[in-house]
């Protein structure tokens, strides 16, 4: 009885000891992210994360204090920051061309509505309606800048915890 409990402690060991990564597999199905111990689909991301050692969380959950492992929590900002950033990118592109199709009309000014805005020629109406426009969609562009600057400061500090 004792050889098969020196036996069974041994192997507990040997197990807890060789758990040091977990591998989880990344497919996208039906345009959702599934995440899975298994390879989900022919083109699955295998992602390696950090196991937390289960004799030291039991340990220190003992004595109360606080376990975290954040690699997962982690991945998964860095894929959401991707997300918002290349929604952002749209958002300056859409941006840009309304204003390029704003700035478009406004080239079509004519004498009578120049006249109705209160300027000497066609061509300061063009240049007033212009400027109207710039001071419109530059602050949201830059606006926009700024956030995926921000966004890629925030990534590239959660990639480079260990």
């Amino acid at each position: 009885m004792a050889k098969l409990i020196l036996l069974l402690c041994f192997l507990g060991a040997c197990t807890v000891s060789m758990a040091n990564e977990v591998t989880v597999f990344k497919c996208t199905i039906k345009g959702v992210p599934t995440f899975s111990q298994t390879p989900c689909a022919k083109d699955a991301k295998v992602i390696t994360l950090k196991n937390v050692n289960i004799m030291q969380t039991n340990a220190l959950q003992s004595e109360n204090a606080l376990v975290i492992d954040t690699s997962v929590d982690d991945y998964l900002e860095v894929q959401q920051i991707e997300r918002d950033i290349v929604k952002l990118e749209l958002k300056i592109k859409q941006y840009q061309q309304e204003y390029a199709q704003k700035k478009q009309q406004v080239g079509y000014m004519t004498q009578d509505k120049a006249n109705r805005l209160g300027a000497d020629s066609i061509a300061d109406a063009i240049a007033t309606e212009t400027a109207v426009l710039k001071q419109r969609f530059e602050p949201q562009i830059k606006q926009a800048q700024q956030q995926i600057t921000a966004l890629t400061q925030k990534k590239q500090q959660l990639n480079q915890q260990p």
